[in-house]
């Protein structure tokens, strides 16, 4: 019986109606973009949105997800475990009712956030629930005196800092604010055990706040981490928040996330004690590490080789990295993170009141290469008191759509002038095979105006060399690994699709299912017509290790339906 997607060539139209010319210069080919055309059938960069207390309900999650979310954040950092469950919840409960909708099981990542090495301040004189105003041109003392700890004042502050005095004069310290901003102090005089600042920007503060001091490394001490995953359970302390680095890490691996996000990061040294932490249990989940400082980004290349990926906020960067340079540094690890091929996660504007000030920030962000876009949705916008019958719910939606909508504009206008996306890869030679063969797919999808490349995989490594290579198609991994097909989605261009059928008895009639799977999800998704081309990429055998193979084949117009003998 003749395969479904076995046509006669005669049949195919003509490759000439699907040419489309490849300007010789980036000028030239913006030159001659198509306001008019419409965007791309399907996005390939990812949407980030934060899971909280105002949008935790499984049908506002959905809702999210339709709009086109495909990574859920959750900052465990100051909530209760059993808060966390409750939100994990939810959110697993919501990726069900959607993909009970679409028939399909959606793969919708999870990243969450840990406490990193914070440096912090210690108690008020007033007890735990004291406040201080600091006020803007006074002068305030910061000491590592102990006898301080409990009893800060507007006057003077304990910080734990070791390191504090070693400061120089000019040097700028900012501390967290319980109003809008942040606290921001300039150094005047080093002591023996303290330093004196001016407060260049005043704010309300409580006790344990935490401090960002510009351009000081901080302490990674790991003769802290006294636990290890194997003997601490996140159940130990269910009915307060998580205190430890190691309790917030052994909560994600019991709940099954998929990726972690370190802040602060500056040195390797930060992402190898999460990953020590981490051990044989949670080594499968992804490590991120945020760049928040300019020792954080001067580290960039060495953190990518450390971590699995970075996540930059440029609000935060900007207070140790002059704000008329961000755009330089935003170029600058985007480049970096695609020439080894590893994701990064960008935070992007978004303000529904003026909407129209998001749309170049988004699109630049996407054309210069982000993977991942992170969206911060106001559930609080003062639109709230102001226009009556307000959904902040219904406008959150919106914005996450209008955010695809952007996207997929930018990825259409995306100017490609090699056969290839990243030159170097096909000048270079390849260390393990999987790379050459992945190379090879994407050269003969662009050769041949494929419109889709089907993998499988198992560990998400091809389908992730494939993303590296920057095809001009998407890329639909298919594979029975369910936190593979969640992580693919922090790789830009790859669409990953859970397989969960019952195993065939030969290896031959497993590929031929899981492609028909395949197709039929492309079929669905309008990614694949009748006549066009498409690249398959495949394991001569079960358990090979990696893809050996390659096929051009072209759809046909008829249902795909598994051959079974």
């Amino acid at each position: 019986m003749a395969l479904p997607w076995h046509i006669p060539l005669e049949a195919l139209p003509s490759f000439k109606e699907k040419e489309r010319a490849i300007e010789a210069s980036l000028i030239k080919h913006y030159s001659k973009l198509n306001v008019h055309e419409n965007p791309c059938e399907e996005l390939q960069t990812g949407l980030l949105c934060e899971i909280g207390i105002n949008n935790k309900e499984p049908a506002t999650i959905q809702r999210l997800i339709a709009a086109g979310m495909t990574v859920a954040r959750l900052n465990i950092r100051d909530l209760e475990p059993d808060a966390c469950t409750q939100l994990i919840q939810s959110i697993r409960q919501a990726v069900y009712n959607y993909s009970a909708e679409l028939e399909y099981v959606y793969p919708l990542a999870l990243l969450v956030d840990v406490r990193g090495p914070d440096i912090i301040t210690g108690e008020l004189k007033g007890g735990p629930h004291t406040t201080i105003e600091l006020k803007e041109h006074n002068l305030i003392r910061l000491t590592i005196d102990t006898s301080w700890r409990e009893s800060g004042t507007v006057d003077c502050l304990f910080v734990g800092y070791d390191h504090l005095t070693e400061l120089q004069t000019g040097d700028i310290i900012f501390i967290d604010c319980l109003t809008s901003g942040k606290v921001k102090l300039i150094v005047n005089e080093i002591g023996d055990d303290s330093i004196e600042c001016t407060i260049a920007t005043g704010g309300v503060i409580g006790a344990k706040m935490a401090v960002h001091i510009s351009k000081v490394p901080h302490d990674v001490n790991t003769k802290k981490l006294n636990k290890s995953i194997e003997s601490l359970s996140y159940n130990e302390s269910l009915e307060q928040p998580f205190e430890h680095m190691e309790e917030q890490i052994a909560f994600a691996i019991a709940s099954d996330i998929d990726g972690i996000l370190v802040p602060n990061t500056q040195t390797p040294q930060d992402i190898r004690v999460v990953k020590d932490i981490l051990s044989e249990k949670g080594k499968h989940i992804l490590v991120f590490a945020c760049i928040e400082t300019v020792l954080g980004f001067d580290n960039v290349e060495s953190l990518l080789v450390e971590s699995d990926g970075l996540y930059v906020d440029r609000c935060v960067l900007s207070t140790d990295l002059p704000v008329e340079k961000i755009f330089i540094a935003q170029k600058s690890i985007l480049a970096k993170c695609n020439s080894i091929g590893k994701p990064c996660i960008f935070k992007a504007v978004l303000n529904e009141q003026i909407p129209t000030l998001c749309v170049n920030d988004i699109a630049n962000i996407v054309l210069d290469g982000a993977d991942v876009l992170s969206l911060e949705l106001h559930y609080d916008s003062p639109l709230k008191k102001l226009v009556p019958g307000y959904d902040a719910v219904k406008m959150a939606e919106n914005c996450v759509a209008a955010a695809a909508v952007i996207c997929r504009h930018a990825e259409r206008i995306i100017w490609r002038p090699k056969i290839y996306g990243v030159t170097e890869l096909m000048q270079s030679s390849f260390e393990e095979p999987t790379k050459a063969i992945g190379v090879t797919a994407v050269e003969l999808a662009t050769r041949s105006r494929a419109v889709v490349i089907i993998c499988l995989t198992n560990s998400g490594r091809t389908a992730k060399i494939l993303s590296h290579a920057k095809p001009s198609c998407p890329i639909v991994a298919v594979t029975r690994a369910c936190h593979t097909a969640r992580q693919l989605r922090f790789w830009r261009g790859v669409r990953a699709m859970h397989y969960f059928e019952t195993a065939k008895t030969t290896w031959s009639l497993e590929v031929d299912s899981r492609i028909h799977a395949a197709l039929d999800y492309c079929k669905a998704k309008r990614i694949l017509r009748a006549g066009d081309a498409y690249v398959v990429v495949t394991g001569s055998r079960r358990g090979a290790g990696y893809c050996d193979t390659i096929r051009l084949l072209y759809a046909s117009a008829r249902e795909t339906v598994p051959v079974e003998f």
